[in-house]
């Protein structure tokens, strides 16, 4: 599969505006995002079609986010649920990918609701692996603790179920790197590693945005973990956006600005990326033209 360059959806509610960036960008792709309802997908269906390469599951949107971290078996159907749905949106566009969020250190089920989200989040039970409180942003150590580990292998197992079905419906399954939160699992280049290898039908999708954060709450050198990442050939899509995340100075925000706001240098970063072949999504959620245009400056 040749790499194609996209935009997410996921900043985007106008349907004007989405035809007016691809009419200005007309080799541009699209991703589906977990935030489009049923009526916004049947809206957008027309304009998009046929220009759609991946879905962010879950599509359209739930009230949760899947869990395959969670050893309850009412939460696990319910998030195996959602990915058929998300698979049957996938098969009704065209995408060939479907990014999943690998899982949370936790049985319960993840609201979708940012406010409910946070809420969970500063629950008592996470909180002896809290580091910093705003963001809920989690100690060092954390990937390393017991609970972690428990969830991380009930993820990897019910993964492997998973990215069968996908094969099944025709999609590829690609799980994302996450942002160093409590509760949320697939924050370290070594945890994608193994996920790369526990299914030969289980693929990545490198999130560099939260892979920088990673580095500033692991301390690990960024640019070699995206190589590390990449050198696992499982890497099919990426989601580029920059944050302001600084260690030294504590902040530690998944804000999704734009690629040359804060942070890396994102040509750098694109260049690794093309030269790995995976798609390159922006997923970016203000000034979609200038983005867009920098995507193709840097990687031209």
């Amino acid at each position: 599969m040749s790499q194609r360059y996209g935009l997410s959806l996921v900043g985007f509610t106008d349907l004007q505006a989405i035809k007016n960036h691809q009419e200005q960008f007309p080799s541009l792709q699209w991703e589906l995002s977990y935030k489009m309802s049923e009526q916004f997908l049947d809206e957008v269906e027309p304009i998009i079609a046929g220009r759609v390469i991946s879905v962010h599951a879950s599509c359209p949107a739930e009230a949760i986010f899947p869990n395959f971290g969670s050893r309850d078996p009412v939460v696990l159907q319910r998030s195996f649920d959602a990915m058929r749905r998300t698979f049957e949106t996938a098969r009704r566009f065209g995408a060939q990918i479907v990014v999943l969020h690998p899982g949370y250190v936790t049985d319960l089920e993840i609201p979708a609701s940012n406010i409910q989200r946070e809420a969970l989040l500063t629950d008592v039970s996470f909180s002896p692996y809290v580091a910093v409180t705003e963001g809920s942003i989690c100690r060092s150590d954390y990937p390393q603790s017991d609970v972690y580990r428990q969830h991380f292998e009930q993820a990897k197992e019910s993964l492997i179920r998973l990215a069968a079905m996908a094969k099944e419906a025709g999609v590829r399954l690609a799980a994302e790197n996450l942002n160093p939160r409590v509760a949320y699992l697939g924050q370290t280049p070594q945890e994608m590693v193994d996920l790369a290898q526990v299914s030969e039908d289980l693929y990545v999708c490198l999130d560099v945005g939260h892979l920088w954060i990673a580095s500033q709450v692991y301390d690990f050198p960024y640019l070699e973990a995206i190589k590390q990442i990449l050198a696992t050939k499982k890497v099919i899509t990426s989601h580029v956006h920059a944050n302001p995340s600084d260690g030294v100075a504590a902040i530690f925000s998944d804000s999704h600005d734009n690629i040359d706001a804060h942070s890396f240098d994102y040509r750098v970063v694109l260049k690794l990326l093309q030269k790995g072949k995976a798609n390159i999504i922006l997923e970016t959620v203000h000034d979609p033209e200038k983005n867009t245009t920098l995507l193709y400056e840097a990687v031209r």
